[in-house]
């Protein structure tokens, strides 16, 4: 087993691995302000990376003095900019802060699932070393359709994060999971409920409905509270799924990607069926059965693809391994609560 410390740094630099460049350095702090682990696209201790941390140490210092300060339970995350980077500070668990440096070019709405991810991966290490945490990042693609994010500014007098939303609040969802028969729709939600992978195919016949309560990391006030909406992919139910889609607040689309024929026309007709009754909530297309990659039939760059004609999020998942799965709910929760924080203010 890894000590901790290569953990963390094994974790960062899977980060790296996915942040298309935009992200300059990660540091992970203890809650007293004490450096545990840190990564920055240039080699460690190098002149150029001696002088990131210390272009952005007058930044960093007082600001994680203040949160231990001001905020010693839960302040989520806050931002705060300077005129060449965007700095993230988010709780990552009781015992640590995760701060992202970015550059001011950055698109933060598309980093922040990342974000969020990377914190809770951290939370985990820290407070049970022993657990199996995957120290792998996937590779997200977020569409247009997640709500725009706009990150409290620890640079001014009010408190921001977790802080605004003091009070505990249950949020309550409801996702529908469409897709074509035998895509693993029913798989991928027993996956994330209860961990478990079910070996026996039995095909949704209606509708299955299955709550989950989820806590978003930094924000543990908030319980999100999942209604996932298992829509049966017969034709026989064709005429009445529509008055299913009503109330709903987001959408998963799914296909097998060793299945071209549930990929291929399918997910534009899925698209346009759950348009004409919602036309404006977010919608992940998921490529599932990542186990199957020896049978791939569909290519990962042309789901990313599609998903960006329809301005949707994409992801791929296997929901006989997990990888992926919970990710792929984290996602969605990180948009449906940043859509709900945004009416609130």
């Amino acid at each position: 087993m890894l000590p901790i410390h290569e953990k963390l740094t094994c974790l960062l630099s899977n980060f790296f691995q996915v942040s298309k460049q935009a992200l300059i350095a990660a540091y992970i702090f203890d809650r007293d302000g004490l450096l545990i682990a840190n990564q920055s696209r240039f080699e460690r201790n190098s002149r150029e990376d001696s002088e990131i941390y210390g272009a952005i140490a007058s930044v960093v210092d007082p600001t994680l003095k203040r949160i231990t300060a001001e905020y010693p339970g839960s302040f989520g995350t806050g931002g705060f900019e300077t005129e060449d980077h965007h700095l993230i500070f988010t709780e990552a668990g009781p015992k640590a802060i995760l701060l992202c440096v970015y550059e001011y070019r950055v698109i933060i709405n598309y980093e922040m699932p990342y974000v969020f991810l990377i914190a809770e991966k951290i939370a985990k290490i820290l407070e049970d070393p022993k657990e199996d945490v995957a120290l792998s990042v996937p590779n997200l693609h977020v569409g247009e359709s997640l709500p725009q994010i706009t990150l409290p500014q620890l640079n001014t007098p009010n408190k921001g994060g977790a802080a605004a939303f003091a009070d505990e609040q249950k949020l309550v969802f409801k996702l529908c999971v469409l897709g074509d028969p035998a895509v693993g729709k029913t798989s991928l939600i027993h996956q994330f409920v209860t961990k478990r992978f079910e070996t026996d195919y039995k095909p949704t016949l209606g509708i299955s409905i299955t709550n989950r309560r989820y806590n978003l990391q930094g924000f543990e006030n908030k319980v999100l509270d999942f209604m996932i909406w298992d829509l049966a992919g017969q034709k026989f139910f064709q005429r009445v799924r529509q008055y299913y889609y009503t109330g709903a607040n987001a959408a998963f689309i799914m296909y097998d990607i060793s299945r071209r024929e549930s990929f291929e026309g399918r997910i534009k007709y899925w698209y346009d069926d759950i348009r004409r009754a919602i036309p404006d909530i977010p919608i992940v297309i998921v490529g599932n059965k990542r186990d199957l990659l020896e049978k791939r039939q569909v290519k990962e760059e042309e789901g990313v693809n599609l998903a960006k004609e329809l301005k949707c999020s994409f992801l791929e998942t296997s929901a006989k391994s997990g990888e992926n799965v919970k990710d792929a709910f984290s996602l969605m929760g990180i948009g449906l609560f940043f859509n709900f924080r945004s009416m609130e203010t």
